[in-house]
């Protein structure tokens, strides 16, 4: 998917956004493949990382 399309998805972040994402280690963010000077991501790996927010969130909840 290409970033424009990702930074959509997640809410209107930012194309600066997900390139801060994609610079924090801790955050584990899927890294860009890129094609012809663009930045593209795999859709599975997004994905994992989404359920992976969304696993950490509700830990969380439940913990507090």
């Amino acid at each position: 998917m290409p970033d424009p399309i990702v930074a959509k998805e997640f809410g209107g972040v930012t194309l600066m956004t997900l390139y801060r994402w994609t610079m924090d280690p801790t955050l584990g963010f899927p890294p860009p493949i890129k094609i012809r000077n663009k930045n593209y991501r795999s859709r599975c790996a997004l994905e994992q990382f989404k359920a992976r927010l969304m696993r950490t969130a509700v830990t969380r909840r439940v913990e507090a």
